[in-house]
């Protein structure tokens, strides 16, 4: 990683190793406690959730 990259990473965040492997699909706008639910749900090895969570979402075109 270059010195510019580390700096984005220090000041920015972020995860260097889901870089080309993960995509961001979207931004939570309101009803950030869903994200604290997500978080606690239990998970098997490897994170997966013991049961499927699922979103509905709405698409905003700006």
């Amino acid at each position: 990683m270059t010195e510019t990259q580390k700096q984005a990473y220090m000041t920015i965040g972020g995860s260097p190793w889901l870089d080309r492997n993960y995509t961001v699909f979207g931004e939570v706008i309101e009803g950030l406690d869903v994200i604290d639910k997500i978080g606690d749900v239990k998970t098997l090895p490897g994170d997966r959730p013991e049961k499927d969570v699922k979103m509905t979402v709405k698409v905003i075109v700006e």
